[in-house]
């Protein structure tokens, strides 16, 4: 049996540099980091970051931030994942009483419903 630290040293972290290289990465980016130089390496890191997400989400046990749910969403859909994004959009909107307030949010969830052409929701 695994101890907790050997679980958690299973759990892929990301670096400061790499928490703020994704400071700021929301919905509104959608379609131009394709566009960038490094648009490889922005793929890598958004891999790298939805997966260190899952497996905060695996260890919270269900205690987690509503907002870790919106960022998840962000993150798949950058990556053109729509399955993944919608329901991390889901989950955020169940979650959190004031989604409403928040723009990225809804533009995301709105591409996400527009890639699935699910124009009545």
């Amino acid at each position: 049996m695994a101890s907790g630290t050997d679980i958690e040293e299973d759990f892929p972290k990301l670096t400061a540099q790499e928490k703020q290289s994704l400071h700021g990465t929301d919905s509104s980016l959608f379609g131009f980091h394709r566009l960038q130089e490094d648009g490889a390496r922005t793929k890598a890191l958004l891999l790298k970051a939805v997966g260190c997400y899952d497996a905060l989400i695996l260890k919270a046990e269900g205690k987690v931030d509503p907002d870790v749910f919106c960022q998840l969403g962000h993150f798949n859909l950058l990556l053109e994942d729509y399955q993944k994004a919608l329901s991390a959009y889901q989950r955020y909107f169940s979650l959190q009483t004031d989604y409403w307030k928040n723009a990225a949010f809804l533009y995301g969830l709105g591409m996400v419903y527009f890639h699935f052409n699910a124009f009545q929701w």
